[in-house]
């Protein structure tokens, strides 16, 4: 056992252990995530200084926010296939690295002299710069699931999947509080840009102290996963995980309420615009909308943890999250700062605890399938669908038509979509197959270990006659 791994759990002594470093792996990941919202919602979250600083339209601003979706789409498989064949280490590293450079870029194009009438070289250069940069994501997106299985026990896996997803989130409500101080006009605008470079140096540092494996498994699952010959290639898995139709119920949730959250972050401050709000107000929203997010994401994975009621948490959330939805078409009008406020920390307190529920119950019922296959998809519909939705919520939005009858169109899409998506969730039955084959390896060894040592009791060799 090597010295930089620490004992930190057993399990009725029969081998599965714990180490305290793979925290190191789970804070890199954290990291990764949070640079990674704030280079995705740079331009989207201060609209109108963007537009200024680019010379360009809304539409623009809005593009950055869909490359960031459809890069991920595009590289979704791609990540799911190098953490097979290369590792998590090696796979973090290269995005972490890819991340940098399209930050960087971004950033050089600040130097790019930009005017309304030649706005070209400055808008062109932060595209592609946005696009390299968004192709990372799904590196840190959909590895939490895969580093929990193979680091963490039954007991906590939950909450480290929690841990590593919900930090994309944390990032988003803080680019939306943080972005919109530091970017008060134009000028202050390669001021957000180059704090996302920073961030991108800082999140890369910790993952060249991460290792790429335990000493040993933490559990019966681990165990198989970390045998090099345990798992089929991943385009097969992909295959398997998506012809199961359960699984296709849980993409659809997974992408309708990802896909919202992704849209809402993305377009919030043109939501509330038609009301009299401002981006630093919109950002509010955003913001309590997450914070709860990650109270209800803390409180539902730990508690997961313990006693593994997926389905039951999963068929409750889902229409609370679609209930506050319906109630927000509402809430959001003028001169209502403080129930706005409340009605988006209420949506993401339920909204959020699906993210930790649905991404393991997408490894319980594809199980013995590599978790990286189940995570991809999965996130992989969460951003096709925010494409969609993006494309759909901008062209509904009327200012005009907002401020005479007091409701967005856009929100009323949101809320009818979402209780479309509520019925299949009672559709979901699948059994819990990797508990329930973790519990037979289990109950497997303690009748060996039981026959053993009846047979030392005897003084009889074990298997003789």
């Amino acid at each position: 056992m090597g010295e930089s791994a620490t004992l930190a759990y057993s399990e009725d002594n029969r081998g599965y252990v714990t180490y305290k470093s793979r925290f190191v792996g789970l804070f890199a990941i954290v990291l990764l995530n949070i640079s990674t919202g704030f280079v995705w919602l740079t331009y989207s979250s201060v609209a109108d200084a963007a537009q200024a600083y680019l010379n360009c339209s809304s539409t623009i601003v809005n593009l950055t926010s869909i490359l960031y979706f459809v890069a991920f789409l595009i590289m979704s498989p791609v990540s799911g296939w190098m953490f097979e064949k290369v590792g998590i280490k090696k796979s973090l590293l290269f995005g972490a690295s890819i991340q940098f450079i399209g930050a960087l870029l971004r950033y050089i194009a600040h130097f790019i002299t930009s005017t309304p009438d030649s706005p070209g070289g400055r808008v062109a250069l932060t595209l592609v710069g946005q696009i390299i940069a968004a192709s990372a994501q799904p590196f840190f997106l959909n590895v939490p699931p895969k580093y929990a299985a193979v680091w963490f026990s039954e007991n906590g896996r939950t909450t480290a999947t929690m841990i590593g997803s919900v930090a994309n989130a944390l990032a988003a409500a803080l680019a939306q509080l943080i972005i919109p101080i530091i970017t008060t006009d134009k000028d202050s605008m390669s001021t957000s840009v180059l704090v996302c470079v920073i961030l991108a140096v800082v999140a890369f540092i910790p993952v060249l102290f991460m290792s790429e494996r335990p000493p040993t498994p933490p559990s019966p699952s681990a165990a198989e996963a970390l045998l090099e010959t345990s798992e089929e290639p991943f385009w097969v898995s992909l295959k398997k995980v998506g012809s199961n139709k359960q699984f296709l119920i849980l993409m659809f949730l997974f992408g309708t309420f990802v896909g919202f959250f992704n849209a809402f972050s993305s377009l919030i401050s043109q939501f509330s615009a038609p009301f009299g709000y401002t981006a630093n107000e919109a950002g509010y929203f955003g913001a309590a909308m997450i914070v709860a997010g990650l109270v209800g994401a803390g409180i539902s994975g730990p508690v997961i943890d313990r006693n593994k009621q997926y389905k039951t948490l999963l068929k409750t959330m889902v229409p609370l999250a679609t209930l506050f939805y319906i109630i927000f078409v509402f809430v959001v009008r003028k001169d209502f700062l403080i129930g706005i406020v409340v009605a988006s920390a209420l949506l993401g307190l339920f909204s959020f605890s699906l993210l930790p529920i649905v991404l393991e119950l997408g490894v319980e019922c594809t199980y013995p399938v590599t978790p990286a296959s189940s995570t991809s998809l999965l996130w992989g519909s969460g951003q096709f669908f925010a494409v969609i939705f993006l494309l759909v919520l901008g062209a509904l939005q009327d200012d005009e038509k907002a401020a005479e009858t007091g409701i967005n169109p856009p929100l009323i899409f949101i809320a009818a979509w979402c209780v479309i998506a509520t019925f299949p969730v009672y559709l979901y039955k699948a059994p819990y197959r990797r508990l329930e084959a973790e519990a037979r390896s289990l109950q497997t060894e303690k009748l060996t270990q039981d026959y053993g040592a009846k047979q030392e009791l005897y003084d009889v060799p074990l298997g003789s006659k």
